[in-house]
């Protein structure tokens, strides 16, 4: 789990107003403390087993009538939808439900109704995980204007002291054959735009930054992550960016791009790292 100051700091709710120019169009609602309940997952065998059906169903019916959000809060997230177009993303304020897609339409997870945030939100483990670890900060939806985001276009940046060091797609161990070719201009735009829009704007010296770059739009941010052994370095592993972490070097060192160049078929993550790493030996200096 994350320290408080993690969770300060990587919490959209501390950086959403900072970098709201080059980011997704989002609108943050706290929670009220008595509506949490009403986004967890409810045990049914936390009734009596005992009781009779009907009984059960009564209690159950019961359990969710004391957890419905307030009226107020119901009304602000449906105004939500009106705001950003109908159809949104949603996230806390950390994580979004990622593991709940399949019981999204496409595995997209768009939410077209409140209904909709609170299926992915009750059915998603990594949201239930924060609910049940994550005491000192107030939960918060973030949701966000929809965008169809092609899985190519997302690459993670890995920023130590305050330096891009390392670019990889978020989208590993996938081949696609553009990235050899537009790899030079792929570098030079994501360090122009953390050279520009990120770099000493940020609490933290060493994070990962999650950026969209899909031509001809402007790159955006997408989130902001710790950057510690738990996280998922994709083409990356820790034991090539821990030593960076006290290591002294030029402030003009130029980034690694790690992807693909040929097309592997289908691998685990294990693999594909092994085979690049038997390929190419990418130095730091």
């Amino acid at each position: 789990m994350l320290v408080t100051q993690d969770l300060k700091d990587f919490s959209i709710t501390s950086w959403y107003k900072t970098f709201e120019n080059v980011t997704i169009k989002t609108i943050i609602l706290e929670v009220p403390v008595e509506g949490v309940k009403w986004f967890q997952f409810q045990e049914l065998s936390e009734l009596d087993e005992e009781c009779p059906a009907e009984e059960i169903e009564a209690d159950s019916q019961e359990i969710e009538e004391d957890s419905f959000l307030s009226l107020d809060f119901k009304d602000k997230l449906k105004n939500v939808f009106n705001v950003l177009g109908q159809t949104v993303f949603i996230k806390n304020n950390w994580h979004a439900p990622l593991d709940a897609k399949m019981f999204s339409v496409g595995h997209t997870l768009k939410a077209e109704c409140i209904d909709d945030i609170r299926l992915y939100l009750k059915t998603s483990s990594i949201i239930q995980q924060d609910f049940a670890n994550i005491k000192e900060i107030p939960f918060c939806l973030a949701i966000r204007k929809w965008m169809c985001i092609h899985p190519a276009a997302e690459f993670r940046c890995i920023i130590v002291n305050n330096i891009l060091r390392g670019i990889t797609p978020r989208d590993w161990p996938t081949f696609y054959p553009h990235f050899k070719e537009d790899s030079e201009q792929i570098i030079q735009s994501l360090h122009e735009f953390f050279t520009e829009f990120i770099k000493l704007k940020f609490p933290r010296t060493n994070y990962v930054v999650d950026i969209v770059l899909s031509y001809p739009d402007k790159p955006f941010i997408l989130d902001f992550g710790p950057l510690n052994w738990k996280t998922n370095l994709y083409a990356f592993t820790w034991k090539d960016i821990g030593p960076l972490l006290n290591k002294d070097v030029d402030k003009e060192v130029a980034p690694v791009f790690r992807y693909l160049d040929s097309d592997i078929g289908i691998m685990t993550r294990a693999h594909a790292l092994l085979k690049f790493q038997q390929e190419q030996n990418a130095t730091y200096t």
